[in-house]
């Protein structure tokens, strides 16, 4: 009866331990989220949050990665500094925790960042990376977005393509904003462009730019300013756009890229027409080239986020879809265990990975994944993003 009774034990606990190592095998592989689901970004990062979404889930019911399934954990952090920092230490002590993303707003970065560093966990970021970002030289932060540097580039393209000699950059008070007008006045003015900033600026809550515009309105009639650049993203763009038009001032609009939003038509209207701007490939996916891989990646992926959502995919949603399929990608290639430095490592190492927004390639001295070649020319008209093309540019 005894040696049954022990008998019986070691096979219970060899089941238990059967079923434990199995159980971890099975574990997921989990995702840290900090994003401003409140806020003033609260609608962008709710896209993100979708499109992340219903990529986990498509990633799992093929039977996840590994055998293992994706998780994401989210977590508020209001578009505040303080509780971005709190939701990034939260997810760097969870030892299941492989990676964070967010958060979204570049404001927010700085602290962020650094405790990824000392942590050691990777921090994918959305919003692009600025020139002070870059100063940091970070191991553990990669960018999504393309950066300041491209973007100020193709705007300058644009602008020589349009023949403009002289251009009025307005820009935001944030980091961000002010090192986009840098640039495009450095770039700009090195290919015989005169360009004037502003001392003028505005915050992501101003609701009327009518008094700084008024106050600029002597220097365009002066200077005879061929454009005007609205150096901004998200609400304020269009806001800019119908106080700019409301004063009678008729000059063409210059946008970021982050003027790729379906919303920035609906708060802009009228006032929004003739805006050209460098785009994200999603925001005219249907007029890219049909060789360009990134056309039938979007065009997949929209159909998948209608049926879902009911609404077209746009720009940040594609943000959402490479976000998941990079960190698929970079998970299938980690040789070995899965760990939060394997991880990093395998994504570093990226080379032309394919995504709603073109092609990402990461090195040890380069975590900004796209290009220049990944951004197109974009005009507003009737109400929709239109692609345009100039000889000799794009």
């Amino acid at each position: 009866m005894r040696k049954s009774a022990l008998g019986f034990i070691s096979i219970f606990i060899f089941v238990l331990s059967f079923s434990l190592v199995y159980s971890a095998e099975k574990s997921p592989y989990k995702i840290g989220v900090n994003f401003e689901l409140t806020g003033p970004w609260a609608e962008i990062t709710k896209t993100l949050r979708n499109a992340m979404v219903l990529e986990v889930e498509r990633i799992n019911q093929r039977g996840g990665i590994n055998g293992k399934p994706l998780e994401l954990i989210f977590e508020d952090n209001g578009f505040e500094a303080g509780r971005a920092a709190a939701n990034m230490t939260k997810f760097t002590k969870d030892p299941e925790v492989l990676l964070v993303v967010g958060p979204f707003e570049d404001t927010l970065q700085a602290t962020t960042r650094a405790i990824a560093e000392r942590e050691k966990i990777t921090n994918i970021i959305v919003c692009p990376s600025n020139r002070v970002l870059r100063e940091m030289k970070q191991r553990w932060g990669f960018n999504i977005a393309h950066n300041d540097i491209i973007v100020s580039e193709k705007l300058v393209e644009l602008s020589l393509a349009r023949k403009y000699k002289k251009v009025l950059v307005f820009h935001a008070a944030h980091p961000l904003a002010q090192t986009l007008a840098e640039y495009y006045k450095r770039f700009g003015e090195e290919k015989g462009l005169k360009v004037f900033i502003s001392p003028e600026t505005h915050k992501h809550t101003d609701i009327d730019m009518t008094p700084q515009l008024i106050k600029m309105k002597p220097l365009i009639e002066k200077e005879k300013i061929d454009a005007f650049y609205a150096c901004t993203s998200g609400p304020p763009g269009p806001i800019v756009c119908k106080n700019l038009r409301a004063l009678g001032m008729k000059l063409p609009i210059l946008g970021t890229h982050a003027f790729g939003f379906g919303f920035i038509i609906a708060l802009g209207g009228e006032a929004m027409e003739g805006v050209e701007f460098p785009g994200a490939k999603p925001v005219v996916y249907d007029q890219l080239d049909e060789n360009d891989p990134a056309k039938s990646i979007n065009i997949e992926f929209d159909k998948r986020w209608r049926e879902r959502y009911g609404t077209p995919s746009d720009q940040i949603a594609g943000y959402g879809h490479d976000i998941i399929g990079l960190i698929e990608d970079s998970i299938k290639r980690v040789k070995g265990k899965v760990t939060r430095g394997t991880f990093r490592d395998a994504l570093e190492n990226t080379k032309g990975f394919k995504g709603t927004h073109g092609l990402y390639s990461f090195s040890p001295t380069e975590h900004d994944g796209l290009s220049k070649k990944d951004l197109v020319f974009v005009r507003i008209e009737g109400g929709k993003f239109k692609r345009i093309r100039f000889p000799g540019f794009e």
